[in-house]
């Protein structure tokens, strides 16, 4: 249950400012500075000093000063305005967890430390980049980014940087279960702060190596980290780190049975983080509040704390608190013998998690193109430049050359050309094939993945439920109940046969075994007649040309994008008939159809706003090497015709 971490000390801030005695006397000795002056850099650098100091104490006061800071740069023309101000301003957004626009900025820094030329302050945002990655949970372009700015910061002889470097790696070790190497950095980190006299930057360290040795559950040490940071964030007044240390200290005294202490500990996170407006931190401490009621028997008082923690999840869309946080209102249910309370918890829960576990598939997929798109595009640069220079070259000789010269610079000129598009010619069907073998690559990826999954599901959880179940009927059979009792051990029971099939249909659904065994047209038979039977709509399938199986890859993915298209139907359309017609007309096309008489809506609107499960599909039909057609009409229905050629890639199967 404990916080994910402080996470990052300051991070890379272009500037950097001992804390050692921040104080409400300090920022008011800065405002009234401020009052008076003049517009230039000293004055911005004063803006972000007073930003800093708020920073601890109320992060939206520092973000105004940032701004500010910012307004000015630009009036002025100071050239390093936009990078401080956003290696500031993004700190500020991580500690809200408002990581999305904390990336965008990022992104936006990389290229702001480009145009300045300077290697320390590109390492300085690629670090920052990875960060907010890492926050993201995308830890391949977390370390892709920090790698890039590691390179840069051996050119550099910064005792302090290679400080930062080394606590940012030990939350991204930490974060990848890597223990081992997170020790080895975390140490390093913590005697690198303490030599260089950073009380700030070396409780961060501090409190990073704690969760450590917590999460490699040595909890002993863990309490020691901990409990040092505390002391030193006591000294400087860090708000935001007394929040933290003490949620991670709460955690540990929990785990060591220390009921009392850790409600001690969960009380004074709960203060700073309402003080200081850190919603996830404030979630936790309720929820551990929860924990010690639910320990010494209040069960009432419990399910209050619980449910606090389960509004402010909500209210500010932290998704994986809620599963948390339902996950204890599904105990507290169970405890106070409310079956179907409990059920209701255990549902919205699993849906959650299976929605966040979809969208952390989707981004990495989003993410994967992204990064290929990108390496199209730096190719196309190099590209480009090549030519400018080339021609730059020709037009000197041309300049400088005789009649005769000139001939030849002309012949030369034509030679040139065309072996450009001979080169041309050959890049674009490298970049087709790469892009062909980029898609494959990802889908297969995708489809073993599901695979490995539905078994895990099927084999594992699957046998563990079973057997409970089977566990359970025994013991009914030696226990002497009452009506009422024997009535809510029978619901129990029914609701873990509908965990178990729900279990079964996940599993199915993620790779089913008739595909693989009986092919595409008894898989889409069985999945139609499953999803229709006892609904209020019917779904007719129609095949022609199926009778040889297709290659194996090419059916898991026409069987997918149907599956999507029927889902999409069943969800949205409210239709009352569903019609799929798969034909191969021949050894090379291959047509798909999926109509519905449902309301309809309007496909210009939907295309602007890029649906994800719209994307997917026409990702799975470029793979096919096919063409998509969508008609809708509003309250009359909609019709999706796909064509594919499977020859053109090879598909055929003979």
């Amino acid at each position: 249950m404990k916080f994910k971490y402080l996470l990052i000390s300051i991070l890379f801030l272009v500037f950097f400012l001992k804390l050692n005695a921040q104080n409400s006397s300090k920022t008011d000795s800065l405002l009234r500075v401020l009052k008076t002056a003049k517009e230039d850099e000293k004055k911005i650098l004063l803006l972000y000093e007073v930003g800093l100091n708020f920073e601890t104490t109320d992060l939206e006061k520092s973000k105004s000063y940032y701004r500010q800071a910012r307004k000015l740069g630009k009036k002025i023309k100071y050239s390093l305005s936009e990078f401080k101000f956003i290696s500031n301003y993004t700190f500020s957004l991580n500690m809200q967890g408002k990581l999305d626009s904390s990336l965008y900025w990022n992104l936006r820094g990389i290229e702001e430390a480009k145009k300045l030329k300077s290697d320390e302050y590109l390492a300085k945002a690629y670090f920052n980049t990875g960060t907010s990655y890492q926050y993201l949970t995308d830890y391949q372009s977390a370390v892709e980014n920090y790698q890039k700015g590691l390179a840069l910061f051996e050119k550099l002889d910064n005792e302090l940087l290679k400080a930062q470097a080394n606590d940012i790696l030990t939350v991204l070790y930490t974060s990848m279960k890597n223990f081992k190497k997170a020790k080895k950095h975390g140490k390093l980190a913590v005697q690198q702060f303490q030599k260089l006299d950073q009380p700030q930057l070396y409780a961060y360290s501090l409190s990073n190596l704690g969760v450590v040795y917590g999460d490699s559950n040595q909890k002993d040490s863990s309490l020691i980290y901990h409990q040092q940071a505390e002391q030193i964030a006591k000294k400087i007044n860090d708000e935001v780190l007394l929040a933290t240390v003490n949620l991670n200290l709460g955690d540990v005294y929990l785990w060591k049975k220390q009921f009392e202490t850790a409600k001690k500990h969960h009380e004074t996170a709960l203060q700073y983080a309402r003080k200081n407006q850190l919603s996830d931190v404030e979630s936790v401490a309720l929820r551990g509040l929860s924990y010690y009621f639910m320990e010494k028997g209040d069960f009432a008082k419990s399910q209050e704390f619980a449910e606090k923690a389960l509004e402010i999840s909500q209210k500010n869309n932290l998704r994986e608190e809620k599963v948390f946080n339902l996950n204890q209102m599904t105990a507290l249910s169970y405890i106070s013998r409310d079956i179907d309370k409990a059920g209701e918890y255990e549902i919205q829960s699993k849906n959650l998690r299976d929605s966040i576990l979809n969208e952390q598939i989707i981004n990495a997929t989003i993410n994967t193109e992204k990064r290929f798109e990108l390496d199209k595009k730096n190719t196309k640069l190099q590209l480009q430049e090549e030519k400018i220079n080339r021609k730059n070259l020709l037009n000197w000789l041309l300049i400088g050359g005789l009649t005769a010269i000139l001939t030849i610079a002309i012949l030369g000129y034509r030679n040139y050309n065309h072996r450009k598009k001979i080169q041309e010619q050959k890049i674009t069907e490298l970049e087709t094939e790469k892009q062909l073998l980029a898609t494959q690559s990802l889908l297969k990826g995708q489809e073993e993945e599901r695979t490995r999954i539905s078994k895990d599901l099927h084999d594992g959880l699957g046998g563990l439920l079973s057997g409970v179940k089977l566990q359970l009927g025994a013991m009914k059979g030696n226990l002497i109940l009452t009506e009422e009792n024997g009535n809510a051990f029978n619901r129990a029971l029914n609701k873990l046969d509908e965990s178990i099939s729900e279990m079964r249909r996940v599993a199915h659904n993620m790779m089913p075994e008739t595909l693989l065994k009986f092919g595409l047209q008894q898989a889409l038979t069985d999945y139609s007649n499953g999803l229709s039977q006892g609904q209020n709509f019917t779904i007719d399938c129609e095949f022609f040309g199926l009778e040889n199986r297709l290659e194996n890859s090419v059916e898991i993915v026409v069987y997918r994008v149907v599956q999507e298209l029927i889902n999409n139907a069943v969800k949205h359309s409210e239709a009352t008939k569903i019609l799929v017609q798969v034909m191969r007309h021949d050894q090379e096309h291959l047509n798909i159809t999926v109509e519905d008489n449902g309301k309809g809506f309007n496909f210009d609107e939907m295309k602007t706003k890029n649906s994800a499960g719209l994307q997917n599909i026409q990702s799975r039909v470029n793979y096919l090497n096919g063409k998509m057609d969508i008609q809708s009409v509003i309250g009359k229905g909609t019709s999706v015709y796909i064509e594919c050629d499977l020859n053109q890639n090879g598909y055929i199967n003979e």
